[in-house]
């Protein structure tokens, strides 16, 4: 998510400076040519040149990337695609990792238990957060109304699929994962008028059933955050993406847009 200024609240990995962010896609344009991702996908299955092509996503649409990222990218002519986490659009519900007394205790041990033995399930992580807790939030922290997604349709926006409730996908009953992958499709285009094309998996997280579950349900594609490039013949369930952490250096973007990361 991109906020004005610095980000005292939140997960401090995940909420990016709006000038830190600007900086990045001037940066992007003057190097890459970036096309909506429904381009980038159809050169990938055709098998496509892909040199100096990319396209540009954001997870769990946050307010503050419509309030602050998307206007950057209107300005600088760029597309993007937002994933959005479908219930969360209705309830505004702070997510879990941005709770003050999570983000208090966190530690990847921690973490690691929230995602497998609590399913990444915010209503067993932070058991006290009421829907009236979300008033207290600072609203680039909580998760963009219907209006907002639809007042952005057809200016260089798409909205793809990123699972109803944000929970771990892999830990999920079938018919859980059902909800999460065919129900939350449903709710984004009730609620935008636009049947999305893509799915993210949260967390990055996903196994073969999950995959097969949703190719199944007719997504064109489904990104992970397994870092690297996607080449030709990749496998369109299982597509990677560069993770971009918000304090991430100038050299180490760079660096990371390019792959490095990965070969490293």
């Amino acid at each position: 998510m991109v906020a004005a200024g610095g980000c005292a609240e939140g997960d401090p990995a995940v909420h990016m400076a709006a000038d830190r962010f600007a900086a990045q896609m001037r940066w992007v344009a003057a190097r890459y040519r970036v096309v909506p991702l429904g381009d980038l996908v159809a050169r990938l299955a055709s098998g496509g040149a892909l040199r100096s092509l990319a396209a540009i996503t954001f997870d769990d649409a946050y307010a503050g990337v419509f309030a602050h990222a998307l206007p950057v990218l209107d300005a600088l002519g760029l597309p993007a695609t937002v994933f959005v986490v479908a219930d969360a659009v209705r309830d505004r519900r702070t997510f879990w990792w941005d709770r003050p007394e999570v983000v208090a205790s966190a530690t990847p041990e921690r973490r690691e238990r929230w995602l497998t033995a609590a399913r990444g399930d915010g209503a067993a992580i932070a058991p006290g957060h009421a829907p009236a807790d979300a008033e207290a939030t600072p609203g680039a922290l909580r998760p963009a109304d219907g209006r907002t997604l639809r007042e952005w349709l057809g200016r260089r926006v798409e909205y793809g699929v990123h699972s109803a409730t944000h929970r771990s996908l892999p830990t999920l009953t079938d018919d859980e994962l059902f909800y999460e992958v065919v129900r939350s499709r449903e709710i984004v285009y009730e609620t935008t008028g636009v049947r999305p094309a893509f799915f993210a998996y949260p967390y990055g997280r996903w196994d073969a059933r999950v995959r097969a579950t949703v190719a199944a349900a007719g997504y064109r594609a489904a990104f992970t955050l397994d870092p690297g490039l996607n080449r030709a013949a990749a496998d369109p369930w299982a597509l990677r993406r560069v993770n971009v952490p918000a304090a991430i250096s100038p050299a180490a973007f760079e660096a990371w847009t390019g792959g490095l990361q990965a070969r490293r």
